[in-house]
């Protein structure tokens, strides 16, 4: 018979984490997390073999080497240097200004994960808003939306598109995300970039500036190299779909080498220690939890029959309101476990697009929305609430009919 224990678990670990902030004693995620794996373990829903074998080493270090590389990018100011270079020289009309800034906060997110850019494109914001004395508000969105879409088309854009490629067994993820995913995703962009402007009539002030951020001597060249390795490895192995004598080499070792490259060059090998711990150790309990809770048998007679599992409407309705509520990478490990192998490469793509447009539709729903939210708020800006939830509603119908027309065009 199956046990609600472990899905109990689960969901308290879930509330702790979605309203820790009004706790008497402050808990963070991974705390909650760790304590539900703990627990897990103490009620024997889990053995130590089985918990150790749950934890899945390619993600933990593809996590670890992004959040290096990420901790070099984000100190050096290289990205936000590329930003302003990139926006001051090519567009000039405010709209086109608009545009540039939403496509490098997307393109960003398709080589490191959103969270990373939320972080680094908060002050972008600010310093836009300012130059052009428009209000930070609508660009805090814009930021948290393009983050969300602009992951969609790669495979290492997110923990929970990494896990959708390696756990669903996609052997071309490059060039299958690229095929059903990245066209719409452009277009996507370029929708959010309208939304933006017609919500906002402020953002036709925007205008370019030239780029006053200047290099910082300290490990901009080893930013520089290390996230030019990531971009080209990651095109070689979009390559590697499409010519037989590139290797397939495994994702993580993308985020891997491009920050072995960038702690080499950096000032201090210790960099190679500065990385989100605390995610790490959110993730190895996730894994842990997420396993008993499978082997539990709760949620398997509550799935559609198996038949249904990979049918496109309901693994995109599946995974915009389950990720709601388990958050997606939880749900994306619930999901792929109960379809059958072999997954198509579709099915995939479905799963990839849903799960990620489920982090525009509320402020909860993806954790770069309330990075950028509480970032924002330390340098005195507000995050409107109900502008946010208006246009990530409007740009999740829009992509969802760009994703299904698009896939249905293409077979």
């Amino acid at each position: 018979m199956p046990s609600i224990i472990p899905v109990f678990i689960l969901f308290a670990a879930l509330l702790i984490i979605f309203f820790r902030n009004r706790l008497p004693y402050r808990v963070a995620a991974w705390q909650a997390m760790a304590a539900g794996a703990f627990l897990v373990l103490l009620f024997g829903f889990i053995s130590p073999r089985e918990a150790f074998a749950s934890i899945d080493l390619g993600t933990m270090l593809f996590l670890y080497s992004t959040f290096v590389i990420a901790s070099i990018l984000q100190e050096s100011g290289y990205l936000q240097h590329l930003g302003y270079k990139f926006m001051g020289r090519f567009f000039h009309h405010p709209f086109l200004v608009l545009l540039a800034f939403v496509f490098c906060a997307g393109a960003a997110s398709a080589f490191l994960l959103n969270d990373t850019v939320a972080i680094i494109g908060v002050p972008l914001c600010i310093h836009l808003a300012k130059k052009s004395s428009v209000p930070v508000p609508p660009l805090l969105i814009a930021l948290s939306l393009a983050v969300t879409v602009g992951g969609i088309p790669s495979p290492i854009g997110s923990p929970h598109n990494y896990i959708i490629v390696t756990h669903g067994g996609m052997l071309s993820p490059f060039a299958d995300f690229a095929k059903y995913l990245a066209v719409p995703t452009v277009l996507s962009l370029v929708a959010l970039t309208a939304i933006i402007w017609l919500m906002f009539p402020d953002m036709r002030r925007l205008r370019t500036f030239s780029s006053d951020f200047w290099k910082r001597e300290k490990d901009y060249r080893a930013a520089r190299l290390g996230f030019q390795l990531v971009v080209a490895l990651s095109f070689a192995r979009l390559l590697a779909g499409f010519i037989s004598w590139i290797p397939a080499f495994e994702l993580y070792l993308i985020p891997l080498a491009g920050a072995a490259v960038a702690v080499w060059f950096s000032t201090s090998k210790k960099k190679a220690f500065d990385t989100d711990w605390e995610t790490l150790a959110f993730f190895t309990g996730m894994f842990v939890l997420m396993s008993a809770v499978w082997q539990s048998g709760f949620f398997q007679p509550l799935l559609p029959a198996q038949q249904e599992l990979g049918k496109p409407e309901v693994v995109v309705l599946s995974s915009l309101m389950l990720s709601q509520v388990l958050s997606n990478v939880p749900f994306v490990i619930l999901y792929i476990k109960a379809l059958s192998a072999p997954i198509s490469a579709q099915t995939l793509a479905y799963l990839a697009a849903g799960s990620t447009l489920a982090g525009a539709l509320t402020i909860i729903g993806a954790a770069s929305n309330i990075i950028i939210m509480q970032a924002a708020e330390k340098k005195g800006e507000k995050f409107p609430m109900k502008e946010f939830t208006i246009a990530g509603i409007a740009t999740t119908l829009v992509s969802l009919a760009l994703i299904l027309a698009w896939m249905s065009f293409i077979g």
